[in-house]
């Protein structure tokens, strides 16, 4: 089932692909069309100041490396976020991770969700995503904020921090980097080439330049001539970059009580979902993969529920997903753990379920290219004192 508000974006979608046709549709997209040069425009003159000095950068004193994207929707930042802190931690270095904070309740200008040791901030003061990496970091300090040049030097002189790892930055030029990560969807690459808002690119694809290194997730959701044509304009845009592919690999499913209380960090003897039938919810970018990765686990998907992304659960809603799981007579409901954390904890303690509720947990697996950018991250994290190991990527493209 696909609630009235995805209705209205997959009509929306239908236009600006063509597959809506009729003269309505056609002025729709001209004058969308007309809006993306004024945006692109924006886009190039906003840059320009940076570039010359005009609009200031500005510097930490620790490493900055960036995770982004270059169009919207979800690309599996967070998980690719929580996979570079570790090893970043793991390698003896500390670290911390900036995000924004989107939807987030608090309005501080700093916002410590996590100190490494502790978590000070629900999931709707911290923001679902903030509060996840949280969750599942520990020993890496999280904070919010929407200056991260803010946030990043309080992280360096509270916390004292090597490196921070700039979540959802690869438009941020406000903030220096030392080196851009840009997060491309096999399954859903550049849309249809435009920019906003006649398309889904946040900026022009020539602006990849600027990038370090790609990562390509869910590359086992699609052929391998997409892979290796996707491949094939990176490297023509940005030939010096190092290219990286992921798949988002399911690691866990954890009954909804136990992932609340936090009482394990697996579920040892969760229920095999193969040949089960599920409904699935979720608000998140591309609800499309959550759904074909369960699949891909051999469950049959009976009836699907998408929200917008990170939307905000109501007791309402949690008793219509009840519903519907009981009328589609389905064995389980499933969901991911970026919409857990937002589940109304009145539901989960009051709530008898007559069908039971799982959480699906994903890492992000490296499976080709992970010791090249693995590498590059050490490289740009090193210390001073540390051994000097050549990079292959020119940093003055790091603004």
């Amino acid at each position: 089932m696909i609630i009235k508000w995805e209705a209205l974006q997959e009509y929306l979608y239908g236009i600006v692909h063509g597959k809506s046709k009729g003269m309505g549709s056609a002025f729709i997209r001209f004058s969308l069309y007309c809006l993306s040069l004024l945006y692109c425009l924006a886009v190039r003159i906003s840059l320009g100041l940076y570039r010359v000095g005009l609009l200031h950068t500005e510097h930490l004193p620790c490493k900055v490396i960036s995770l982004g994207n270059i169009t919207v929707g979800g690309t599996g930042k967070t998980p690719t976020a929580q996979e570079l802190a570790m090893a970043i931690r793991d390698a003896g270095y500390k670290v911390a991770i900036l995000n924004r904070g989107y939807r987030a309740q608090s309005k501080e200008t700093v916002g410590v969700v996590s100190d490494g040791k502790k978590i000070h901030m629900t999931a709707e003061e911290a923001g679902d995503e903030a509060y996840l990496l949280a969750k599942k970091l520990p020993g890496v300090p999280v904070l919010i904020g929407k200056h991260r040049a803010v946030t990043g030097r309080y992280a360096a002189e509270k916390f004292g921090v090597d490196a921070v790892i700039l979540d959802d930055g690869y438009q941020h030029w406000r903030l220096y980097r030392d080196m851009d990560i840009v997060l491309v969807d096999a399954t859903n690459t550049f849309g249809n080439n435009y920019v906003l808002p006649r398309g889904t690119l946040r900026e022009p694809l020539k602006n990849l330049q600027r990038a370090h290194a790609f990562l390509l997730t869910k590359v086992d959701q699609t052929d391998d001539g997409a892979k290796e044509e996707l491949k094939r304009i990176i490297s023509a845009i940005n030939p010096r970059a190092v290219i990286a592919e992921s798949v988002h690999d399911p690691k866990y499913l954890y009954r909804l009580e136990q992932w609340f209380n936090r009482t394990a960090e697996s579920q040892p003897g969760a229920p095999d979902i193969a040949g089960r039938h599920l409904l699935t919810f979720c608000g998140i970018g591309n609800p499309q993969s959550f759904e074909n990765t369960l699949c891909g686990m051999g469950a049959i998907c009976t009836s699907s529920i998408r929200y917008p992304d990170h939307h905000k659960y109501t007791l309402e809603d949690m008793h219509y997903i009840m519903q519907q799981a009981l009328a589609y007579e389905v064995d389980y409901i499933v969901t991911t753990e970026k919409d857990a954390v937002k589940i109304p904890p009145g539901f989960i303690r009051d709530v008898d379920w007559p069908v039971p509720m799982l959480i699906l947990g994903i890492e992000v697996k490296m499976t080709v290219g992970r010791e090249e950018l693995i590498q590059l991250v050490h490289n740009t994290v090193k210390k001073a004192g540390d051994l000097p190991l050549p990079s292959p990527v020119d940093k003055n493209w790091s603004m």
